[in-house]
């Protein structure tokens, strides 16, 4: 078992370079794009996950949730995604497509009551390449813009079933970590000259998140679980480094600017919701959280043009889902899968601007399909999934003239669920 867990450990440590990739614009912005700690049947249930108790996954989002885990239980999780978008803006139309892997997380059994879950998963995300061409007269100029990296965030947290009945409690404590990096050029073709600048922010923070679960028998079979998450505020410290060349048919020039400890930071976190169960049958849900934004440190020296009063949102979020199961018991292998669905809605935490100079955000639809398919191994009669989700995205701007943008998905991830501290009858 310690084989085990030395693997998972360092594939949690070097697969944070192999993010699935944003490929948006927006993400020349703030921190990028965010994601949400949705991970297994949650992803395919329109993110839920503050109510949520499941035994088959790790749930990040409230780790309350780890004490539902069984004495006897190993669960690994992992997943991948591609990503199909279509960017426009009024005049024309370009297609994306992005990918890679999403996330690992871990779930075992300390002792009876207590359940230890670790993994990594993204924070955020930055991906985009844009640019344009004028002419004016004889003079030619090209402008281009590129970006790529982000944030993850590697937890460890426990979840602690108290002897209150159906009160649980937990905590996660997470190291986030990662580069931003961000080029311009601007080239003139007659006469040849360029300008050059490349920018990077290394972010290093710790993170907490508090979680509270509370679960009520309304019947043998049905259960209301009520959950509840708070991640206090985090003035972090990075480091700034922009490197500035100049470049002509006969020299090259560069420049090199070091910041050490500028000014970053994440928000507080409130997080509510709910799921009403019936074992082996359903679960329905709903998700409420809201992120302080406004106010959250971020260095003037990035160069976003953008102010502190303007740069970010307090942002919402509303999410809702299910998970439905016609028979688990039936011969019929069509009637024990997992059929999930889920719709969210929520605001840009970030500003963008656009060539005009208005500022703004945008407001983001989503929607997702998923099917779980069960796998059943021989030792202990365990059941593992293979969960195939689907997910489409479409992100609003609030001012016209910026880039609409919509996402198709597809995403796979691997549920494994196996015994923990078997021993075997000698006879």
């Amino acid at each position: 078992m310690s084989k085990r867990l030395l693997l998972v450990a360092v594939l949690a440590c070097v697969i944070s370079s192999l993010w699935a990739q944003t490929d948006s614009p927006y993400s020349r912005y703030g921190y990028g794009i965010l994601k949400d700690p949705a991970v297994g049947l949650s992803r395919s249930m329109g993110g839920i996950g503050y109510g949520l108790r499941s035994g088959q996954s790790a749930n990040p989002s409230n780790p309350a949730s780890y004490s539902r885990v069984d004495s006897l239980t190993f669960l690994f999780d992992m997943g991948v995604n591609l990503n199909f978008g279509k960017l426009s803006d009024g005049s024309g139309s370009q297609n994306k497509t992005s990918g890679g892997l999403e996330y690992i997380t871990v779930l075992v059994p300390l002792k009876k009551y207590l359940g230890f879950s670790f993994g990594v998963i993204p924070y955020s995300s930055i991906g985009y390449k844009f640019g344009s061409t004028d002419t004016e007269g004889s003079l030619m100029s090209a402008k281009t813009f590129s970006g790529s990296g982000g944030l993850s965030q590697v937890y460890a947290g426990l979840g602690y079933a108290t002897p209150l009945k159906g009160l649980s409690v937990g905590v996660n404590g997470s190291f986030i970590f990662g580069t931003l990096d961000h080029y311009r050029a601007l080239t003139l073709v007659s006469p040849a000259n360029s300008s050059v600048e490349y920018t990077e922010l290394s972010v290093k923070s710790a993170k907490v998140d508090i979680g509270v679960q509370y679960e009520m028998e309304l019947s043998k079979t049905k259960k209301l679980t009520l959950g509840a998450v708070y991640s206090p505020r985090m003035n972090m410290r990075a480091d700034y480094e922009n490197r500035h060349y100049e470049m002509t048919s006969t020299e090259t020039l560069g420049d090199t600017t070091i910041h050490k400890k500028v000014d970053a930071g994440i928000p507080h976190t409130f997080g509510a919701g709910f799921t009403l169960s019936q074992t082996d049958k359903y679960i329905l849900g709903a998700d409420i959280t809201f992120q302080k934004w406004s106010g959250v440190k971020y260095s003037s020296v990035m160069g976003d043009g953008l102010s502190q009063s303007d740069r970010f949102n307090d942002r919402w979020k509303f999410a809702v889902g299910g998970e439905y199961m016609i028979n688990p018991y039936d011969r019929s292998y069509f009637k024990k899968i997992k059929f999930r669905g889920g719709l969210n809605y929520s605001n840009s935490y970030l500003n963008a601007m656009d060539v005009n100079g208005n500022i703004d955000g945008y407001n983001e639809y989503g929607a997702t399909l998923g099917f779980g398919f069960p796998i059943r191994t021989t030792l202990g009669r365990r059941i593992s999934y293979v969960n195939l989700n689907f997910e489409y995205k479409k992100m609003s701007p609030k001012v016209k003239s910026m880039i609409s943008e919509e996402y198709f998905g597809v995403s796979l991830n691997v549920n494994i669920n196996e015994l923990w501290f078997f021993r075997r009858k000698v006879e």
